[in-house]
């Protein structure tokens, strides 16, 4: 049976707010969707990786890192949380 990591209310509504300093995104989820759209998102969130040296599911990104991901996929930032959100990428917020 696969585990998945719930979404923390408390955090999301942190961003909504934003008092919320770095998101928790579900890579393995995002690669799951297999859309064309993600791609370019994926590429961004590898490239953050390989500079932590990490290969984790869950990676923490910045804000800075959340703007820069919306402009990859010609978004709002909101709109791109709402979406995240949505399809279970966007999990907790530190």
């Amino acid at each position: 049976m696969e585990r998945r990591s719930r979404s923390d209310p408390e955090a999301l509504q942190a961003l909504v707010d934003g008092s919320a300093s770095r998101v928790g995104l579900d890579l393995g989820r995002l690669k799951e969707l297999k859309s064309v759209n993600y791609k370019p998102l994926m590429e961004y969130l590898g490239y953050i990786q390989v500079q932590r040296g990490g290969n984790e599911t869950l990676l923490f990104v910045r804000m800075k890192d959340l703007d820069e991901m919306a402009d990859l996929a010609g978004e709002s930032r909101d709109e791109l949380v709402k979406q995240f959100k949505r399809l279970g990428v966007l999990l907790s917020m530190n």
